[in-house]
């Protein structure tokens, strides 16, 4: 039996053990929470010491406002970070250093706001939906109410279909709402300065004869069960949803879909422009920086950008947690946490904005015993350096991680010979294997549930027939890569 003593000092060693582990905690903007989440995850499994790391996903007005703190005086930031997809507003900024602290803003991927729509493919010609900014702006405006109108004609002169436009938008504010309002108001200033009079911003008040819905899974609901309807959602998520898409008309003259431009081009456009339009102090205000209606023959014109909110002096934080704020966002901007994103509907960075990232994240000032985490990588080993208690090892897993990449590869492949089988069987070269790989997911599903049902013989009833509205076919021009980023300098963790 274990003495009195020697369980005094089980249990104090436990303790100690206990408070030992670090805490990260961040909060922000809704879009990239599976990114973060799975990257947190990663790294706590990979991880020898005990990790705890937290993204509350909550929009990003409200990780603007717990990253300024709205306590009181000296606002000390609530979280280790905060994320948005949109800059810091004039406002917070002010706010923020008025009370002598500086912020970074830290780019970690970009994402485009795509223009959708439900007008049956056949009502197209087999031809894309072409718009101008200023046909967009009238069409949200509710100044054009049918897709017959003369103005729509003339830029499609395929187009056959007619009826009601039902234009929809986000109902409460979103980044989304602010990006595409402030994009129509930039757009138009020039070839139409009168025409777009809703003014800008994350909510604003829309025509009664336009329709509200609830998030980007709200917007895409609607689009697919109202024929004729159009709204605004970020590009990965309309094509998700087999969406048809709007081409617009760029600042160059150049009609492009979000499959055809390249994204990240909005990016280095801004970087290289004179004077640049994303500040060469990472510091300074970005309030008013946009990447909207920007040139470029390939340039997107409804490109955000998703920041991480820094604090540049981090010299009060806990050391551990100093260091693991900047593993974690130079893990997301690696070559892996690139990669994460891009999985996840959103564009990698290009290389100019990984490079302006490195010389931002150099500037930070952390405490004087800061450790440094570092890589070790699943294809290599670092013989006894790789056991250090600051060393992230890809050879260091959980079997529940293990395991659901092994099932998430079977499931991919499963999905893929599906598609291979049915194209083969149908013949047709006019779908795409994601096309049919969605067909195909459609008729397990629907056969494992008559499997159910039939065995249960709990089939009672029959249910309406669904029917899909029809899409808008994508006109097949080759998807343009994207710069991709080859390493990211670091101090603090080695991803090379």
């Amino acid at each position: 039996m274990m003495s009195p003593t020697n369980l005094f000092l089980v249990l104090c060693a436990g303790s100690a053990y206990a408070a030992e582990v670090s805490v990260m905690n961040g909060a922000g903007t809704t879009n990239p929470k599976k990114v973060f989440w799975k990257a947190m995850d990663l790294i706590m499994e990979r991880a020898r010491l005990p990790l705890h790391m937290t993204y509350r996903a909550v929009g990003s007005s409200t990780g603007q406002m717990e990253f300024v703190g709205y306590d009181e005086a000296p606002y000390k930031a609530l979280n280790n970070f905060g994320a948005g997809d949109i800059p810091m507003s004039n406002a917070n900024y002010d706010l923020l250093t008025a009370q002598g602290r500086k912020m970074l803003h830290v780019p970690f991927a970009m994402g485009a706001i795509g223009v959708f729509h439900s007008v049956p493919t056949a009502g197209l010609g087999g031809a894309p939906l072409d718009l101008t900014p200023c046909v967009l702006a009238k069409i949200f405006s509710t100044q054009i109410t049918d897709w017959s109108d003369p103005e729509i004609r003339e830029l499609n002169p395929s187009m056959t279909h007619s009826g009601p436009i039902s234009v929809t938008h986000r109902v409460e504010g979103s980044s989304s709402t602010a990006g595409f309002t402030a994009y129509l108001g930039k757009a138009t200033e020039d070839t139409c300065p009168n025409v777009w009079t809703l003014g800008t911003g994350s909510t604003i008040v829309w025509p009664a004869e336009t329709n509200a819905a609830q998030g980007s899974g709200g917007m895409s609901d609607f689009i697919a069960a109202t024929e004729g309807a159009i709204g605004y959602i970020d590009a990965g998520h309309g094509h998700a949803e087999g969406l048809g898409e709007v081409d617009l008309l760029n600042k160059d003259g150049l009609y492009l879909s979000t499959k055809e431009a390249d994204i990240g081009a909005a990016g280095t456009v801004a970087l290289s422009a004179v004077p640049s339009a994303i500040p060469t102090d990472p510091t300074s205000n970005f309030g008013d920086v946009n990447l909207y209606n920007l040139e470029g023959p390939t340039t997107w014109p409804i490109t955000m950008i998703t920041y991480f909110y820094l604090d540049l002096d981090m010299s009060g934080y806990d050391p551990t947690t100093a260091a693991l704020v900047i593993y974690f966002v130079k893990y997301l901007l690696s070559e892996e946490g690139q990669d994460l994103a891009e999985a996840n509907m959103f564009v990698r960075l290009p290389q100019t904005l990984l490079d302006y990232n490195a010389i931002s994240l150099a500037q930070i000032q952390l405490p004087a015993d800061t450790p440094m985490f570092t890589t070790e990588f699943a294809a290599t080993t670092r013989k006894r350096d790789g056991a250090g208690d600051y060393v992230i090892s890809g050879k260091r897993r959980t079997f529940a991680e293990y395991e659901r990449t092994a099932n998430g590869e079977a499931i991919e492949e499963l999905q893929m010979a599906d598609a291979e089988e049915i194209v083969a069987t149908v013949g047709t070269a006019e779908w795409t294997l994601d096309e049919i790989a969605k067909v195909a997911i459609a008729a397990l599903a629907i056969a494992v549930a008559g499997l159910v049902l039939g065995t249960t013989g709990l089939i009672v009833a029959s249910s309406k027939a669904r029917v899909s509205k029809p899409r808008s076919a994508e006109h097949a021009l080759p998807a343009r890569e994207l710069e991709v980023p080859v390493k990211v300098q670091s101090a603090s963790a080695d991803f090379a």
